[in-house]
């Protein structure tokens, strides 16, 4: 199997080989997967699956290190904050009535990764999940936008959607390591893990059953879901790999691990946005140094 130099280049770039941005674009022109993320969606980012088709390649583009420069990405995301930024945060459809914990976060996400150079507008998205965010139950949110409790089955009733905890968790994580953190931060974050552990990583607090099948499925990059290797990957950052409610999600990655030595993507989603980095079923490159790496074997 042929490494595409895009994968090359996340793997020096996180060894910490000192790649300069000539080298880095080099590499970029030399990969095959990279154009297919460039291909600009079908859909007009006009209407909100449209505007969250952009949303998921940049989602994916953000995982190839040295991206941001490149100025079809840096037009994208240009289009991304300017449809969906409130003085609030950020919502697909640019009111606050549509604001969803997810698509903040992930925006916000991006935008970090992405080295977006609004620091105003990324505290935007930030202090929203401080100040909104729930990360434990019976607590509702005091948001007034009205999708938060309503669309998609309530992202933030008595009880959380578990996604936009995860996904809220790893803006913070990311602000973190590129500005200097607040107090709010800190404790939103530390709460917020604490919520992830006390859930085992990917169990129902009521049965010990996975939250989601998905949520044991390998996949990367991530979507709006999330899955054990996003989650561990998430605490790890965190220095919390060693706590024990750890240790079944780890069991289960261990498992997974074919008997060539590979892990595999086990499925693809939204198939007509989404570019697999690795082809669903078969040995995969990049899953398998993402679990490497979270092992601390790469």
């Amino acid at each position: 199997m042929k490494e595409d130099s895009a994968l090359s280049l996340k793997k020096s770039y996180e060894r910490g080989d000192g790649i300069t941005i000539s080298e880095a674009q080099k590499m970029l022109e030399q990969s095959e997967l990279l154009p297919k993320l460039l291909d600009t969606p079908e859909r007009k980012p006009n209407t909100f699956v449209g505007l969250r088709n952009y949303l998921w390649r940049l989602l994916e583009i953000s995982e190839i290190p040295f991206t941001h420069t490149l100025e079809k990405v840096q037009t994208w995301i240009e289009l991304l904050v300017d449809k969906s930024y409130i003085q609030e945060g950020f919502a697909l459809e640019g009111e606050q009535d549509h604001l969803l914990a997810c698509h903040n976060a992930l925006i916000t996400t991006i935008l970090i990764k992405m080295q977006y150079d609004d620091k105003a507008r990324i505290d935007s998205g930030i202090n929203w999940i401080i100040e909104y965010q729930s990360v434990e139950r019976g607590i509702e949110s005091k948001w007034p936008g009205k999708d938060l409790y309503t669309r998609f089955g309530g992202c933030m009733k008595t009880v959380p959607c578990y996604y936009g905890v995860i996904k809220s968790m790893i803006a913070l994580t990311e602000y973190k390591k590129r500005f200097e953190s607040p107090k709010k931060l800190d404790i939103k974050l530390r709460q917020g893990l604490e919520y992830i552990l006390k859930h085992s990583v990917y169990k129902k607090l009521s049965t010990g059953e996975p939250i989601e099948d998905s949520i044991v499925q390998n996949f990367y990059p991530y979507t709006y879901k999330s899955n054990v290797v996003e989650i561990l990957s998430l605490l790890k950052d965190n220095g919390l790999m060693e706590d024990k409610r750890c240790n079944d999600a780890l069991k289960i990655l261990r498992k997974k691990q074919r008997k060539d030595g590979y892990w595999q993507a086990d499925i693809s989603y939204m198939k007509s946005a989404w570019i697999d980095f690795d082809t669903p079923k078969k040995p995969g490159l990049w899953i398998s140094y993402i679990i490497n790496r979270l092992l601390g074997k790469e």
